[in-house]
Parts: structure tokens; sequence; C-alpha cells
């Protein structure tokens, strides 16, 4: 694992003002000191500077000074809009930028790139630690070397300055973006590699896709170790999807619909919308029928339990029940025309409910649509409207709470986060 040095050429190169070494000289002195690997140092120098680059490279061949051969020490020019303008901090950017991908080239990634930032006009001085605190230079440390003039007590004259600080300002305000934004798993790549990421951010953040994804067992799994050092409901409202609770269930697909509404995304809230309503229904026929089965590998069980309530007077209001003109099927698997006639048998329990759920029958027939179709949708008319008759369902089966549990995650994650 080596070095590779990175630096402007200024007009203090390779001697100060003050005849002591310039910046160039004092950095290669001090990290062969330190017993660094230096495999190449490259200089950058524009027109008026190029005289002090090839000084400056003949200095550090000197004898006595380092080990370094002429093919480890190169004069790079600038192009010539930075040579014509050596003070314009967006060209400087670009050449540094341009420099470091020249040399990482070929070399190997465990490898770093040691930045000269006291050398050349201050907008090139200034260019490395933009560029590493921007994120844009992995395995770089930036260096700082001072006028032994201008030393105080205490102070060394080469040393490395900590821009990660800034860097990880940066990144924390992206990852704080992530997490308003429901994505959990990219928040959790961007503190890890800004090292900001720690084991209750991280299993909140894994808890939260997870959810968000429906994976309720790995949601619990990666909550589970950090219980007591986080919100007692996350445990507790995670255990009851995983136990299947059905309202639990219908307001968590009322929360994912809330989500993928404020990120625009509205063929997954179709989708969501086309699960709350099904699962309304299944609910509704449960509370009628009773415990039978709702799975398609016991079909026949359902109905058996159909047929036995209220001494088949159900079975025969369904037998001659028709939608849209055409009698139900009831031999398979109970479709939504199908449980909202057996819904439709009770009026006075599930009246209320089942007005509201074929009000959103139009938002499933998209859905339908857009699934059949292999086709999008980039804006939907009326969202709004959908998810405030959601809620009005979920009062209606007793679900009086409905603030958004996600909102409340993220209430938790950005206070961890603070900034």
């Amino acid at each position: 694992m080596g070095s590779v040095i990175l630096s402007f050429v200024g007009n203090q190169d390779p001697f100060a003002k003050q005849n002591t070494e310039g910046s160039i000289v004092s950095l290669v002195r001090y990290l062969k000191s330190e017993h660094y690997s230096i495999d190449h140092v490259v200089l950058l120098h524009t027109q008026r500077t190029q005289i002090n680059a090839i000084d400056t490279q003949q200095w550090l061949l000197a004898d006595g000074l380092s080990d370094l051969t002429a093919e480890q020490v190169v004069c790079w020019a600038v192009d010539e809009a930075l040579s014509e303008d050596p003070i314009d901090s967006l060209l400087a950017i670009r050449v540094a930028r341009s420099a470091v991908d020249r040399v990482q080239e070929g070399r190997s990634a465990g490898d770093w790139l040691e930045l000269n930032a006291s050398s050349g006009t201050p907008a090139m001085k200034a260019a490395w630690g933009i560029l590493q605190a921007a994120g844009y230079i992995p395995n770089s440390r930036v260096w700082q070397v001072r006028n032994p003039q201008e030393m105080r007590v205490g102070q060394v004259r080469v040393f490395q300055a900590n821009v990660n600080v800034l860097r990880q300002e940066f990144d924390r305000q992206v990852a704080r973006r992530q997490v308003q934004d429901y994505n959990y798993s990219g928040a959790r790549v961007t503190l890890e590699a800004a090292g900001l990421l720690s084991p209750v951010l991280g299993a909140l953040l894994s808890y939260g896709r997870c959810r968000l994804a429906l994976d309720f067992d790995r949601a619990y799994s990666a909550i589970a170790p950090v219980g007591k050092e986080v919100s007692s409901r996350w445990v507790q409202e995670v255990s009851r999807l995983r136990q299947k609770d059905q309202r639990a269930l219908l307001q968590e697909a009322y929360f994912n619909a809330e989500v993928r509404l404020r990120n625009q995304e509205y063929s997954q809230l179709l989708v969501e919308v086309f699960r709350f309503q099904e699962g309304v229904l299944r609910y509704g026929v449960g509370q009628l029928v009773g415990r039978v089965p709702m799975r398609f590998e016991e079909t026949g069980e359902f109905w058996r339990g159909v047929e036995r309530v209220e001494e088949g007077r159900l079975f025969r209001f369904l037998q001659g029940y028709r939608f849209r003109g055409n009698a139900l099927t009831l031999e398979k698997f109970p479709n939504r025309p199908v449980m909202m006639a057996i819904l439709e048998y009770d009026a006075a329990m599930f009246g209320p409910v089942l007005e509201v759920l074929k009000s959103l029958n139009e938002y499933c027939e998209q859905r339908n649509q857009l699934v059949h179709q292999f086709a999008g949708i980039s804006e939907l008319e009326n969202a709004a409207d959908c998810l405030q008759k959601m809620r009005q369902v979920l009062r209606a089966i007793g679900v009086s709470r409905v603030e958004n549990a996600f909102d409340g995650l993220n209430g938790e994650v950005l206070g961890l986060l603070g900034g």
C-alpha cells in the first residue's frame, strides 16, 4: 500500500521567500520521516510556475533528500484555461479532479493520495479539500504546511487537515432528506459510508425498510436487539403485524398508501388501495361468517362455513344475487364481488362501510388496468380523497388512530441524527 503525492506548484516552490523549503519539499520530507511509502509525486503547474515545477522536481531528486527516481517525480501542465486564470475555483477543481482520475488509473484500491493544500493559488489549495469533502477522493489525506515564520509554540509545521467533519455534515443532511422520503435503505448506505451509522440507527433504518416492504419478521429481527434503546412502540406494533392482526394490517396498508402518495408513487398507491379494499372485505366476511379459512387451498371449507350461516339463508341470498346482471360464482375462491355481496347480506352492520368500499372500486379498477396493460401512472386525480375514504373505513371498523407510524419512526431517526 503506497502513497502518491498530488500538488499544485506555487511561486514559493521549491523555496519560500524566507529562503526556507516550500510546502512541497517540506511535505515530502515529513512523509519520508514518518516512513510513508511514496510511489510518485505529481506536480501540477501553470505556464508561470513551470520553472518552479522543474526546480522542485530536481530538488526532490537531489542526493540526501529521498530515494525517489526521475520516473517517480513528474511534472504535469494544467490546461490552458486554468493557466490563464489560476484563481478560478471551478477550473481548479476540474483540473484537480482530472489529475486524481489520471493518477488512480491502474492503481490498487488500498493506495492513498496525499494532497498538498498549501501550494498554488487559494483556488488551487482549496480544490483538494472541496473534492475530498464532496466524497470524490476516497483513500485520501489533505495536508497543510505552515509558514515557519508564523508558527506558534506547540504547533507543528506539517499536519493533516480534517475535512471529515464538513463531509459528514453533508452526508448527514443527505441522509435526513432520504429519511424524510422514507428511503431507509439509501439513508443507511449514506450513513455507513460516512462513518455515522450507530447500531441503533442501523436497526431503526433496517426496521423501517423491512416494515415498509411488509416483511414483518425481518423488521422484528432488526429492532429486537435494540428494543430497550428505542421507543417500545416499534416492537409492539410489528409484533401485532407478525401475528396477522387484521385491523393492524389494514392500518398498515393505509400507512403504506400515505407514503406512496407523498412520494408520488401513484402505481404503488393503487396497489395499496387494492390491498386495503380486499383486506377490509376479508375482515368483514370473517366477522359475519365466523372463523373460516380464507386460503385458496381451503376454498371448500370456506363455502361449507358460508352454508352454515343462519341455516343457509346467507348462501341462498348469494345464489339469488346478481352482479352486473350475472350470477355469482360460488364454488371458487371468493373474489371481491362475492365478498361485497356477503357483506351486503347484513346491511345493518356493514352498510356504511360497504358504500365507501364501493366508492374505492374505481381505484381498484385502475390498478387492474395498469397491471394487465403493463402501464404506469404519473398523476392520479383525487388521490387525497382516496386516502380520506380509507380513513373513514378504518374508523368504521374501530381503528381510531391513523397517525402514520413511519412519520413517528422518522422523528426518532432524525432526533438521533441531530443537526
